[in-house]
């Protein structure tokens, strides 16, 4: 190791670069680490010439990482973390403690879950800082990095199903929430509520919004319905649970949603349950972390408090229609 190397280069400098390369922007990246935007700008200078490269360059949607930053990037994160738990003690008091953590979510189960436990949580550690960010195909990676901390996400319960529980990487650790069903939802004067029977015939009959998530827009549900050759005309793929829902008010087309998410979703929106008319296997909404993460005591207050309050909400909310 040659230490010469790291004595001449101001440690705190990294710091700045990992703040930089989250944010894309030299303002909130000054804001995070109150130093003024001057500051960070030296900063920068400093780091393109100690490691003999621009690191980022300026485009009309912010600061563009170089290749040569992405690579920093992959290789900074987890070193950051590393060294903070080697300079901290492990000990962690919720009353008292101003950490951020970063939660990975889809929309749904944001909408579902933070309010089972954002009031509980926020009063045990009031100066805790919650940091959201989309779940998606990349988040696996981010989190065995280091750059996420906890995940939201749903597995299907399906033996031929790629989304399995036992799909996931080997270390990424996890806890249960909820098994959860399906549920379809139409707005309330759907011209099928007047059709005499609902089933498989008017499901297939009417078009059909579709969720984009994790990278796929094909489901379990698809498969089942190839299974059985059965079509439904896909109209419309958005991404978000959302944005599915504000489609099927306006339109014809039938949302199918996690059963849970739809107990929510008839609260808010004008649309109407009904029974998914086909079998199909159960999905399991799960908590995953990295197994690196494991004997944080700050992470495992999180994630035990997080997976308590909402299990718990869930029980006293009551299960099925």
């Amino acid at each position: 190791m040659r230490l010469e190397l790291l004595n001449r280069l101001d440690l705190n400098l990294l710091i700045v670069l990992h703040v930089l390369l989250e944010e894309r922007n030299g303002s909130r990246a000054a804001r995070r680490l109150h130093l003024s935007q001057s500051a960070v700008s030296k900063a920068l200078s400093r780091l393109r010439e100690a490691l003999g490269d621009p690191l980022f360059l300026r485009t009309s949607h912010g600061l563009e990482p170089t290749p040569r930053a992405l690579q920093l990037e992959q290789e900074l994160t987890p070193l950051l973390h590393h060294l903070n738990g080697v300079l901290h003690p492990p000990r962690f008091d919720p009353a008292t403690t101003e950490r951020e953590f970063l939660i990975a979510s889809m929309d749904s189960a944001f909408t579902l879950f933070v309010p089972l436990y954002l009031q509980t949580l926020t009063r045990q550690a009031p100066g805790v800082r919650l940091r959201y960010v989309e779940w998606d195909e990349g988040s696996l990676g981010k989190m065995a990095q280091g750059g996420i901390d906890l995940a939201f996400t749903v597995r299907e319960n399906s033996l031929t199903s790629d989304l399995r529980i036992d799909t996931l990487p080997s270390a990424i650790e996890q806890r249960l929430l909820a098994k959860d069903g399906f549920t379809c939802l139409v707005r309330q004067d759907h011209p099928l509520l007047g059709w005499k029977a609902w089933g498989v015939e008017a499901f297939s009959h009417y078009p059909h919004v579709q969720t984009f998530c994790e990278g796929r827009d094909r489901w379990m549900l698809d498969d089942r319905l190839l299974e059985m050759g059965i079509s439904r005309h896909i109209a419309a793929t958005v991404p978000s649970f959302e944005a599915a829902l504000r489609m099927g008010m306006h339109s014809d087309m039938i949302v199918t949603v996690s059963s849970l998410y739809a107990r929510h979703a008839v609260q808010v929106y004008p649309m109407v349950p009904l029974p998914l008319p086909i079998g199909i296997d159960s999905i399991s909404h799960l908590l995953v972390w990295h197994q690196g993460r494991q004997q944080d005591p700050g992470h495992l207050w999180l994630r035990e408090t997080l997976h308590g309050l909402i299990t718990d909400g869930l029980k006293s909310d009551g299960n099925g229609w």
